[in-house]
This record gives structure tokens, C-alpha cells and sequence, in this order.
């Protein structure tokens, strides 16, 4: 009887552990794709001029675990642009880089929001 809670608990372990991994894998996002992603200021646009299509870096469930950092500015800006795309976004507001240190040091965080325009 031991044996058989034993085996159960190790097989249901096993499955929730592969099956969280799953979750947190990191959609593909085609490099370049943000090429047309227009990057606004917060006074450029009123919130009546978009919405909100995804909360970049901060949306995604495997945000919990890990969040890309970036050698600099451009280059993270350039990733949210493609996340932007990615999304369905036509533009990115309140797009923000700081630095990572305490997680990864010498690196930056980049987050911000992708839009469609109405």
C-alpha cells in the first residue's frame, strides 16, 4: 500500500512540475517583426486614442520565473517592439528600461505597454 502512494505521489509530482514548465516556456517571437511598432510618449496619445493590448513582460505567467535583460537600451526597446507585433500591437507606451542589478547585474529590465490605436 505504501509503495502505491509512493509511486502516485512521484508520478503526480512529475506531472505538474513538466506540465508548469510547459506553461512558462517562452512564446516565439520573430526578430524584426516590431519594425513598424511606433513608440509613443504618455503625452503623445490620450487613453481615448488606444487600448491596451498586452502588458509587456509583466502579462505573461512566465514573468514569475523570468524576465529578459538587455545589454542596453536600444536592444531592449527593439524586443518590445516585437513583443508589441507579436501581441497584435500597432504601438508601445510607457516603455521603460532599469537596471537590473540584484538580478542580473550589468543588464537592464525593459517592460512597457503594446497598443492598437482606435
Amino acid at each position: 500500500m505504501t509503495i502505491h502512494v509512493f509511486k502516485t505521489a512521484i508520478a503526480l509530482a512529475a506531472c505538474t512540475s513538466l506540465g508548469a514548465c510547459a506553461l512558462w516556456k517562452q512564446p516565439e517571437v520573430q526578430r524584426g517583426a516590431g519594425s513598424d511598432v511606433a513608440v509613443y510618449n504618455t503625452n503623445q496619445l490620450t487613453p481615448a486614442q488606444y487600448t491596451v493590448v498586452q502588458h509587456i513582460w509583466t502579462d505573461q505567467m512566465y514573468s514569475n520565473v523570468r524576465i529578459p535583460t538587455y545589454a542596453n537600451v536600444d536592444e531592449g526597446i527593439a524586443a518590445l517592439k516585437d513583443q508589441a507585433a507579436a501581441a497584435g500591437g500597432t504601438g508601445l507606451i510607457n516603455a521603460m528600461c532599469v537596471d537590473a542589478t540584484g538580478y542580473e547585474p550589468g543588464r537592464l529590465l525593459c517592460y512597457g505597454d503594446a497598443i492598437r490605436l482606435n
